[in-house]
């Protein structure tokens, strides 16, 4: 699942900045039945929820992706 900037943003004001953490590229939701990761992919905000690793969410949706392009 992907949301532009600001749907993510809406939403995370939603649940309280004291359930997020992050920085630039990724961002953690902290829910109760564990975190959630939303990487920055492009121009939008991308979740590798239920994905083994965010590696496998990303080169899922984004076939270029890898450790040697940096994306």
């Amino acid at each position: 699942m992907c949301l532009p900037t600001e749907a993510l943003a809406a939403f995370l004001n939603i649940l309280g900045m004291a359930f997020v953490t992050g920085d630039a590229h990724v961002i953690t939701v902290h829910a109760t039945s564990g975190d959630v990761q939303w990487h920055y992919v492009v121009n939008e905000w991308c979740t590798g929820a239920p994905h083994a690793t965010p590696a496998s969410f990303l080169a899922q949706i984004d076939p270029e992706y890898g450790t040697e392009t940096g994306r």
